[in-house]
């Protein structure tokens, strides 16, 4: 799979609300590079996300880790590995050796579309959006573009009836 930004591609202009920083979330939840894995799990689950941007102390991005790279442990469980041993394993296993390195990205200024095209192309769930340092200012999941498609079909119908 080759890296595609948004960034690195000529953007048209589009209307604010058809940007990224209009949708995603932010301050994204991430996790650091050094983490154990449990902990990433943990705030997977505090915050009911199923990925996290991974950085390092100063916040910038080196990765993502999502719910199915960690998924092993379910399948540990269900072969019937002890649960205190699966956790210990979770503990001592850090997230950089389980992420995906040099993920994807968008910035606040990429539109919808392309962002969407983006995780089509790739299939992926969520961009890490990134300003110009590489610094994490959000996320734009699957979740959050259904919630946009479902804005602008709403002001599409109320421009029908009106």
């Amino acid at each position: 799979m080759t890296k595609t930004s948004a960034s690195s591609r000529r953007r048209a202009a589009v209307p604010a609300e058809e940007e990224i920083r209009f949708w995603m979330r932010a301050p994204a939840v991430t996790v650091n590079l050094a983490a154990p894995v449990s902990e990433a799990l943990a705030l997977m689950r505090e915050h009911n996300v199923r990925r996290l941007p991974v950085v390092i102390d100063t916040g910038e991005l080196r990765g993502i880790i999502t719910q199915g790279d960690i998924r092993g442990a379910d399948l540990l469980r269900v072969a019937g590995m002890d649960p205190f041993e699966i956790a210990d394993a979770l503990r001592r296993i850090k997230v950089y050796e389980v992420m995906t390195e040099d993920p994807i990205t968008v910035t606040p200024e990429t539109s919808l579309r392309e962002a969407a095209m983006l995780m089509i192309d790739n299939k992926i769930g969520g961009l890490p959006v990134v300003d110009e340092h590489n610094m994490v200012v959000g996320i734009i999941t699957e979740s959050d573009l259904f919630e946009a498609l479902v804005h602008v079909l709403e002001r599409r119908d109320m421009e029908e009836e009106g």
